[in-house]
């Protein structure tokens, strides 16, 4: 009879220790809301957006919210979200007050890569449940000049301090999440594809048609080259899109051909094929002279079936008649010729 009285006494006990322990589980600073940024992406030129997000799970109440980022100002830049007020603001939200009850304070430094932004409700019920709840949008725009981007840059957007409050002043410990990651293109990422044939060089003789230079000109400034595969295609890569590109291709010992007004574009823009004509092998200072004239004829005849294969035009590793006749054939014609496989 003694041993159950004891144990009716502890059962007591443990019964009335537990709202205790519920009230300090519940009380201020004990609950953990958590604050991230989510990540962006766009190309440079235009925008992207990032939100501060906030979650809540069974806290006693969220009346206020304070979150202080940073960015790397060197990448990245703060669009303005309201021109009607002084410095650069960013956007409020509603995902967790709404937003005619809310008092906001602000501050987005683009110079060192800082924001503080802090929201209250004015009036209305504490916040206890909320599943990444939007509190703020942020506007970026790339802080660089666009030309210069040839890869993808990105910036971390850490929240580096946050602090949330309830009705009474009582600070709610946060918890904060990795950072987000806000990340362009470089605005060249428009592209033109195409396909280029070397006059006399067929499957059975490696290397094909590989081996050509083709190049992007804007402004008489090479911007892009890429080298012919086996099948004589190329892709020039890394170009602003809409912009309109002078292309090129060339090789020793054949004319150069040429478009003078191609379109980049964000789905590669096609060129088609073209054919380079051979026999333009006559040395000149400092290569050939982009022109077939009797002088390359000269030089394949006095090669035939020698050891000096720099009259080889077809690239079968021998100087013969084949050589001869294409550079005969094309007699008095210069490059560049147009981009066509009928030059």
């Amino acid at each position: 009879m003694k041993g159950k009285k004891l144990m009716l006494a502890l059962a007591v006990a443990t019964l009335m220790t537990l709202p205790l322990v519920s009230a300090f589980a519940a009380g201020p600073s004990d609950s953990n809301p958590t604050v991230k940024v989510t990540d962006a992406s766009f190309r440079c030129g235009e925008t992207g957006t990032s939100q501060i997000l906030v979650s809540i799970a069974n806290d006693p109440g969220v009346h206020g919210v304070e979150v202080h980022l940073s960015f790397n100002d060197a990448k990245l830049q703060v669009m303005d979200a309201d021109d009607s007020l002084a410095g650069v603001q960013i956007a409020a939200e509603g995902g967790l007050f709404p937003l005619d009850e809310q008092v906001v304070v602000q501050e987005v430094n683009n110079a060192t890569g800082t924001i503080l932004f802090a929201v209250s409700r004015k009036d209305g019920d504490s916040v206890q449940n909320a599943t990444d709840a939007a509190i703020a949008t942020i506007t970026w725009q790339a802080a660089v000049d666009c030309n210069t981007v040839e890869q993808e840059e990105c910036s971390p957007v850490s929240v580096v301090d946050a602090l949330m409050s309830d009705a009474d002043g009582y600070a709610i410990t946060v918890d904060i999440e990795p950072p987000g990651s806000v990340c362009y293109d470089g605005q060249g990422l428009g592209c033109i594809t195409g396909s280029v044939q070397l006059q006399g060089r067929y499957p059975d003789r490696t290397p094909y048609h590989s081996g050509a230079t083709v190049t992007a000109e804007k402004d008489g400034v090479v911007v892009a080259s890429a080298t012919t595969d086996d099948s004589g295609n190329f892709t020039l890569d890394n170009l602003a899109p809409e912009d309109t590109y002078e292309v090129s291709a060339s090789m020793y010992p054949y004319l150069d051909s040429a478009n003078g007004s191609v379109v980049a574009g964000e789905v590669c823009t096609d060129l088609g094929a073209t054919k380079l004509l051979g026999g333009d092998v006559a040395p000149q200072d400092p290569e050939p002279d982009n022109a077939i004239d009797i002088s390359d004829i000269a030089y394949i005849a006095f090669r035939f079936r020698g050891a000096d294969l720099s009259a080889d035009v077809n690239g079968d590793s021998v100087v013969n008649i084949l050589d001869l006749t294409m550079s005969a054939a094309n007699f008095l014609r210069t490059g560049p010729t147009p981009w066509s496989m009928t030059p």
